[in-house]
């Protein structure tokens, strides 16, 4: 009999209690995203953002384009490692993303050669991610 019970009140929730919660709430499920998880610097990618990331996976960590980067030299180590940073960096969640802002700002120095992206065994789209990463951060830093 509990069994039954409990049955029904199952069905009831999932028959009229929920479909009326949310006519009455409306529909505001990005908003409540947003407002809930915005403070922990979890944005939502686009749908056009998630139709590009399987472009930019196919890094294999050889270090080719570290290797040949003119920046790495110049810069301290703890500052910069190299472009191999972003070709798996921009696969973590958006939390893990504030710790890039010194390598985006060093961004700047990059004269966009290319010859990471020239080098790669996998032609991943470096530059893309280096620009991809910079506005998802810049994403971030606006919701927190």
């Amino acid at each position: 009999m509990r069994r039954l019970l409990a049955l029904f009140f199952l069905a009831w929730r999932a028959v009229v209690l929920h479909p009326l919660r949310n006519a009455l709430a409306g529909s505001r499920g990005k908003e409540r995203f947003l407002e809930n998880y915005a403070p922990e610097a979890l944005v939502p990618y686009s749908a056009a953002e998630r139709r590009v990331l399987p472009r930019f996976s196919g890094c294999i960590q050889c270090g080719l384009c570290d290797a040949i980067c003119p920046l790495v030299p110049r810069l301290p180590r703890r500052q910069w490692r190299g472009p191999s940073l972003f070709a798996v960096a921009y696969s973590r969640s958006t939390p893990e993303l504030s710790h890039l802002r010194t390598p985006i700002g060093l961004l700047d120095n990059c004269g966009t050669c290319s010859a990471c992206q020239t080098v790669c065994p996998r032609a991943v789209p470096l530059l893309e991610i280096f620009a991809f990463t910079r506005r998802k951060l810049a994403d971030v830093e606006k919701a927190a």
